[in-house]
C-alpha cells in the first residue's frame, strides 16, 4: 500500500458495483447502506489532502451525530455528509495552512 494519491477517476473505476444485488434483499436497510458507504467514498475522494482514515472517522461522528438528533432513512446520508463537511472543510484549511507554512524557514541574521 503506498501513500501515493489516487486520481479520481481510477478511484471511482475501483469502487465495487452495488448494483448487483439479488431481489430478495431487505431493500431500505441495503440501500441505507449502500449509499453511506457511497457518501463515505466520495467524501474520502474529495478531501484528498487529509489521511482517509481522519475523513471516515469523521463520517463514522457525522452519522452517529445525525442519529443523535432522530435523523432516519434515506435523509441520513445526506445529513451525515453536511455535518462531516463542515468539520472537514475546516480540517483542511488546517491542513493546507500548514502545508504552506512547514516549506518556509525563518530567515536568520
Amino acid at each position: 500500500m503506498s501513500n501515493q494519491k489516487t486520481s479520481v477517476g481510477a478511484a471511482r473505476a475501483r469502487r465495487p458495483d452495488f448494483s448487483a444485488r439479488g431481489t430478495g434483499a431487505a431493500h431500505g436497510v441495503v440501500d441505507l447502506h449502500r449509499q453511506l458507504l457511497e457518501t463515505a467514498f466520495d467524501l474520502s475522494v474529495e478531501y484528498d489532502t487529509l489521511p482517509a482514515g481522519s475523513v471516515l472517522r469523521c463520517f463514522a461522528r457525522a452519522v452517529h451525530l445525525a442519529r443523535l438528533e432522530g435523523v432516519e432513512g434515506a435523509r441520513l446520508p445526506e445529513e451525515a455528509r453536511r455535518i462531516a463537511e463542515s468539520s472537514l472543510r475546516s480540517r483542511a484549511a488546517k491542513s493546507t495552512r500548514r502545508a504552506r507554512t512547514a516549506g518556509v524557514l525563518p530567515a536568520t541574521a
